[in-house]
């Protein structure tokens, strides 16, 4: 009994874990190639034909039934045109507001040395990379995509809302905040662009009598959603100091509506500071007026908000 017990347990122990190196190898190259069976990875010719055309074929039409969903669903698309527009919109016809110069995404603080152009030059560089959209160049009139509405003070015909009217920064913007003088940061009065967010189809509609609202009574003009920006708090308002506005009227109404034109030009509304006090953090907030603005500042609905410190 004793000598079987022994012969079991050494024939159980020669086995496939006890194979040297050289024999592992060979195995592996009959499994690559087995010359007596004529098989390859295990899978004679006719075998290793079969797997190929069926592979072949599901999918081919895997890719033919992808394909075919593509093209139902471009289908339903336009390229000018929005799936969702108006109330069904996530914008909810309500337009929020952005503002330049805006060099780093993380913070909306402008900051910059009165005098010292290496502190305010990315704002300047930011603000006039921005702007080199709108040079007259970028913005022709000559192919008839682009037209001229200068002439015109209240709202477009229906009929030309196809094209887009061009925005003309000399004449909308002013002598005071140009790239030639550092749209105002050398002089510690800096000129901050803001400007409405698009929204498909969106058109501003006016105050009715009586309805405008006491903010901005001073200021408001027909056929033009104003602008008027504010310190946050008490403070702020004591050092933000006076603000002028170009155009002083605001976003004229007839940009509007955005409908994806060719070569469209958000309008814009320079802010200048005229005398913010020096050292001091002021909370500044940006709000557009019109009928159909309802502001939220939680939701950022209707305005903007930025910090500016002048040293």
């Amino acid at each position: 009994m004793a000598s079987s017990a022994s012969t079991g347990v050494t024939a159980a122990s020669v086995g496939p874990q006890n194979q040297t190196a050289g024999q592992k190898f060979r195995d592996f190259g009959t499994f690559l190639y087995n010359s007596d069976e004529g098989t390859v990875l295990g899978r004679t010719g006719k075998s290793w034909a079969h797997i190929t055309i069926f592979y072949v074929i599901y999918y081919a039409c895997l890719s033919g039934f992808f394909a075919a969903l593509i093209a139902v669903f471009y289908q339903t698309l336009d390229w000018n045109f929005p799936k969702l527009a108006g109330p069904d919109s996530l914008l909810r016809q309500n337009p929020g507001m952005g503002f330049r110069p805006i060099p780093n995404v993380q913070t909306t603080l402008v900051r910059f040395v009165k005098g010292d152009p290496t502190s305010y030059s990315p704002y300047t560089d930011h603000m006039e990379a921005y702007l080199s959209y709108y040079e007259n160049e970028n913005q022709v009139t000559d192919t008839g995509v682009i037209v001229d509405c200068d002439a015109i003070s209240g709202r477009r015909p229906e009929s030309e809302w196809d094209k887009a009217c061009r925005f003309d920064l000399t004449q909308n913007l002013g002598a005071d905040c140009v790239k030639q003088q550092a749209f105002g940061f050398d002089d510690g009065l800096p000129c901050i662009l803001v400007k409405l967010n698009r929204i498909f189809d969106w058109m501003p509609q006016m105050f009715t009598n009586g309805s405008v609202p006491s903010t901005i009574q001073d200021m408001y003009q027909n056929y033009y959603v104003t602008v008027k920006c504010t310190g946050e708090n008490p403070s702020d308002q004591d050092n933000i100091g006076p603000i002028t506005y170009y155009p002083a009227g605001g976003f004229h109404y007839k940009y509007f509506p955005f409908r994806n034109q060719q070569g469209y030009r958000s309008p814009l509304v320079f802010v200048r500071f005229e005398r913010p006090t020096p050292g001091v953090l002021i909370m500044v907030e940006c709000r557009a007026y019109a009928a159909n603005i309802q502001f939220d500042r939680l939701e950022k609905a209707g305005s903007v908000h930025f910090e500016l410190l002048v040293d």
